[in-house]
């Protein structure tokens, strides 16, 4: 007998009865054998329990449950191959994932650096910092790559649901694994977490156009109280609801302003950019595919939009058989992407 433990369940393969074994030809229960063994390998990796896998596989659980114990006295044959049907769709969508191509490393593109050098200043000097830049410039990535490479940083995203002061702070709670119930101590708790260490934390709060004016006062707050820098990432209309917030006084609304200490908000060199990407996907200089990739980083979304339309086009490649892409599966990849007409 063959005992494997999951995290969800025992299984236990158990052997054949005789009365198995005596009706069903050999080759039908030595395929068996295999099917189960292969069974049990799935259903611990993904934490299946048996009657999860009866409901994924298809095999109603008043079948599956004899055919997996051997005891199974109907037409083996065919629940054999519902179940190897199965499990060969799950070994083909692993494959697929292995082969599934994936964003170059983080690049130093001008944007990339600026973004990157904003973070660095508002870490080491507890400083307020706002990157508003149009979506799909690299933005992102930049923040992914300083957050993944610097200690004590700390990132939040809000949302048109945690715009609000209290939603916020619920938000970065969360975020920041603060443990505490009593909603008029939560500023104190985050600030305590915040707290400037060594050379300096950082709060990154992604998608700040969302935030309200008195949230974006609350992120000030935790810079001149408790030292600790903050980068608002969002597009062009980030902070600018507090600024023309008629209902705050001239003095309030400069206060904030005044407080950033650096802004990126301009794409320096977008074509540099686009060739540094293009380049990083390995595609030739000078090439059809490089003109027309460098076409698509006109259009919105820029180097996004390069990403995306590439590993669609990688994909069509490795569907040809091919090992490289050519223009044809960029064109046809923009295509379904349906963004509008073919360059």
């Amino acid at each position: 007998m063959k005992k494997t433990t999951s995290t969800n369940t025992v299984w236990e393969q158990s052997q054949p009865t005789i009365e198995f074994t005596a009706k069903h030809p050999a080759s039908d229960v030595a395929e068996w054998r295999k099917l189960t063994a292969r069974t049990v390998d799935v259903a611990v990796t993904y934490g299946w329990t048996k009657a999860e896998v009866s409901r994924r596989s298809g095999v109603p659980d008043g079948t599956f449950s004899p055919w997996f114990s051997g005891k199974y006295l109907g037409v083996l044959a065919n629940v054999n191959q519902q179940l190897a049907n199965w499990l060969d769709a799950i070994d083909a969508s692993q494959n697929m994932a292995a082969i599934m191509p994936v964003s170059p490393p983080f690049q130093r593109t001008t944007v990339g650096m600026d973004v990157y050098n904003a973070l660095l200043f508002a870490q080491v000097t507890s400083g307020f910092v706002r990157v508003t830049l149009p979506a799909g410039s690299g933005k992102t990535a930049a923040v992914q790559h300083f957050a993944a490479t610097r200690p004590h940083v700390f990132k939040v995203t809000l949302s048109p649901s945690t715009k609000t002061v209290h939603g916020m702070l619920v938000e970065l709670c969360a975020a920041l694994e603060v443990q505490e119930h009593n909603p008029a101590k939560f500023a104190r708790a985050l600030g305590a977490k915040l707290k400037r260490v060594g050379e300096g934390s950082l709060l990154i709060v992604d998608e700040a156009q969302n935030a309200v004016p008195d949230a974006i006062n609350q992120l000030r707050h935790f810079v001149d109280n408790d030292h600790c820098g903050v980068a608002l990432i969002g597009n062009e209309d980030t902070a600018t609801a507090f600024i023309k917030d008629q209902g705050r006084s001239v003095a309030s609304r400069a206060q904030v302003l005044s407080r950033f200490d650096r802004q990126v908000r301009t794409v320096r060199n977008p074509v540099a950019d686009a060739e540094m990407l293009i380049k990083a996907w390995g595609v030739e200089d000078g090439s059809d595919c490089a003109t027309f990739l460098k076409g698509i980083a006109m259009k919105p979304g820029a180097l996004r939009q390069i990403d995306r339309t590439m590993k669609a086009a990688s994909m069509l490649a490795i569907g040809d058989g091919e090992e490289g892409v050519r223009l044809e599966h960029l064109q046809a990849a923009w295509k379904n992407r349906d963004m509008g007409d073919s360059l």
